[in-house]
């Protein structure tokens, strides 16, 4: 015996037949989607935080803050969109097109705006 894979009642007709009804079909399939939908909405969320907290400490294009104030301001430091090395060997963590790498004391970061010549 089969029964639906929403509702979970008695399944009459076809041997192949998941659910009883539309209701029950469309019910399942919304709630099946519905974490994977949330996860991304939050993760786009932390995103846009984390690019709104990087563009308020650097106004100018460039500029040296405490991680402290980030962190205030919103910023979670495990999301990213991708990462970009210099010339220079300094590897660039970048939410969008802001960017961070760590300064020389530990509690400081150094901020950049995405330029054309990271391409």
């Amino acid at each position: 015996m089969n029964t639906c894979l929403y509702c979970k009642e008695e399944l009459k007709g076809r041997v192949d037949k998941k659910f009883c009804n539309t209701q029950c079909k469309s019910a399942y399939h919304n709630q099946s989607t519905s974490s994977i939908e949330t996860y991304i909405r939050n993760l786009n969320k932390q995103l846009r935080a984390n690019r709104s907290a990087l563009r308020t400490a650097c106004p100018q294009g460039k500029a040296t803050v405490r991680k402290e104030f980030l962190l205030k301001l919103g910023m979670d430091f495990k999301h990213l969109t991708h990462s970009w090395k210099s010339k220079g060997g300094n590897l660039y963590y970048f939410c969008y097109d802001y960017g961070y790498t760590p300064a020389f004391e530990p509690d400081k970061v150094v901020i950049i705006q995405k330029q054309d010549y990271m391409k």
